[in-house]
């Protein structure tokens, strides 16, 4: 339990405040080479703090029984040995009936590869970082600003792997909405992993840069449907791109193996079902059944068996990135060809309407005349067509978004 939630009489109100801080404000993570990294103050190059702490320090996300609180988390930069140094200018007065946070407790809970609070171990492990090498089987590599970098796929199998990505995993915590930690015991899961590859006066060594999980689904009668599950770019490499990389690195992987049926995912947010429409948008842009004059024609079952057969993308994943590669290659100025791609578009958004209506009038059998009127009432047409169109506009919104990358992009 969080200290806050049993304060009470002898701390003043007024005092109170004082011993309360936020949690996301205090906590500062970093990526450490060597020593000077771990004593710099003023250098914020690899220095990023949680988006989320709620799973750590409770619904409020905020830490009692501290004034001037600093929670530093250094990592090592490859393999993620973890060092924690709690700093603070005053704690809640030894007379109060209530403990301050023990933070190292509540962290550690969440920690389950553990971490260090000795500084000289942890120096240690600095040294041994450079001698650190990925688990698994180098699957791709690609160059971004002179920079190299790598990407491997592993399984549980591997106890190297095993090893790493419970120290890997902890990242989830902070910057994964209600996340969870996966079952390392489990061999249907498969991992990769992201690394930048750095060379340098005949020495090599590997930085984490980010992970993407997916649990291999049985699929009748005799193959088997990847769910990816989690995906995380570390906070200093986002917005670069690695994220596309690393997906598009997992589909190829994935459409290698001759067992696997179509590739799904497990509750995308917002930003990952972006991405996901870029890289799918990316594959299917060079399809024959996606060509500008093949759209315009309106969707086709060969758009799903083409997608499929090449790039293992579901049907429903596959009418979306038609829908965003027609918008495209819709003339918008062209008022009768705007017209006729917002009316497809709609029609599909229409689809729960349309059965809702016909369990409407199955329920009629069932209930009293003015039971069934405030029922229909209830299910007004403007209001139907008020939601149809906002979801349209939303819908046609997130599209421009991915054109627009598609648009700017060299490659993937």
């Amino acid at each position: 339990m969080n200290g806050l939630d049993g304060l009470c009489a002898p701390i003043e109100r007024g005092n109170r405040e004082k011993f309360v801080c936020e949690a996301e404000e205090v906590i500062f993570f970093k990526f450490c080479e060597n020593e000077g990294d771990v004593q710099s103050t003023d250098d914020e190059t690899n220095t990023f703090k949680p988006e989320f702490t709620h799973q750590v320090f409770g619904d409020q996300e905020v830490i009692f029984g501290y004034k001037g609180l600093k929670i530093n988390m250094y990592y090592t930069v490859g393999s993620l040995k973890q060092y924690v140094k709690v700093q603070h200018s005053e704690t809640v007065p030894v007379n109060s009936t209530v403990e301050p946070d023990n933070i190292l407790h509540l962290i550690s809970e969440q920690t389950p590869a553990g971490f260090t609070t000795n500084y000289n171990e942890f120096v240690m492990d600095m040294n041994k970082d450079k001698s650190f090498r990925p688990a698994g089987d180098l699957i791709s590599s690609y160059k971004q600003d002179d920079k190299t970098f790598e990407i491997y796929h592993a399984t549980f199998a591997n106890p190297k792997f095993q090893e790493y990505h419970r120290r890997l995993q902890t990242f989830i915590i902070w910057y994964i909405d209600a996340a969870s930690y996966i079952d390392d015991e489990d061999h249907n899961w498969n991992l990769y992993t992201l690394f930048e590859k750095v060379t340098s006066c005949g020495e090599t060594r590997y930085k984490s840069i980010g992970f993407l999980s997916c649990y291999n689904y049985y699929c009748y009668p005799n193959k088997k449907r990847p769910r990816i599950s989690q995906v995380l770019v570390l906070p200093p490499y986002q917005k670069c791109g690695h994220g596309a990389k690393l997906l598009t690195a997992m589909y190829d992987h994935a459409c290698a193996d001759p067992l696997v049926c179509d590739i799904t995912v497990e509750d995308p947010s917002e930003n990952f079902t972006r991405l996901r429409n870029f890289v799918d948008a990316l594959k299917c842009s060079s399809l024959p059944s996606f060509q500008p004059d093949k759209l315009k024609e309106g969707f086709s079952k060969d758009m799903v068996t083409e997608a499929r057969e090449k790039h293992k993308i579901t049907a429903v994943q596959v009418r979306k990135i038609y829908e965003l590669l027609r918008l495209r290659a819709t003339d918008i100025s062209n008022a009768e060809e705007y017209k006729k791609y917002r009316l497809e578009v709609k029609r599909r958004l229409n689809i729960p309407f349309q059965k809702e209506k016909k369990s409407l009038q199955k329920l009629e059998k069932f209930l009293q005349p003015q039971e069934y009127e405030a029922v229909l009432q209830s299910k007004s047409v403007d209001n139907q067509h008020e939601f149809l169109e906002k979801s349209y506009r939303d819908v046609e919104l997130e599209y421009r978004k991915v054109i627009e990358r598609l648009s700017a992009h060299v490659n993937v």
